[in-house]
């Protein structure tokens, strides 16, 4: 009796290792865990170097890496293809700056006529702008 319960343990176990629906662990243990791209980039830095150490070896260095790191190798060992993020948005940065400080200039001349609707309307331009030069960082 005392055999079957050593031998049979981990076949009938308590079900963490073996039920397919808990544990994203595959057959091999020496794989690690199969994560999804998204998966990967939710997780917080303490999570990512739990699951890089789950692959026992094939990931060096875990506990020095930063998030990008370790992003990059969980995304190479599950076979995903790394992308570089994109842009938000398509905007000239550029062309940005430059109608802020035209703006900029309006708003001193506005400021010496004396021209109070106009120098709020500029203020609110330039605040617009720059509220998108910054979200498009």
């Amino acid at each position: 009796m005392a055999e079957e319960e050593k031998t049979g343990a981990p076949e009938s176990g308590n079900g963490e290792e073996g039920s397919p629906g808990k544990s994203p662990i595959s057959g091999d243990p020496e794989e690690g865990p199969k994560l999804t791209a998204r998966e990967i980039d939710k997780m917080n830095v303490p999570k990512l170097k739990e699951a890089a150490l789950q692959y026992k070896g094939r990931i060096e260095g875990v506990h020095g890496m930063d998030k990008p790191q370790l992003i990059r190798a969980l995304k190479e060992i599950n076979g995903i293809p790394l992308q570089e993020p994109k842009r938000a948005s398509g905007v000239d940065r550029s062309a940005l700056r430059q109608k802020i400080r035209a703006l900029k200039n309006a708003r001193a001349q506005h400021r010496e006529a004396k021209d109070a609707l106009q120098l709020k309307r500029t203020r609110r331009r330039i605040k617009a702008l720059k509220r998108r030069l910054v979200r498009s960082a």
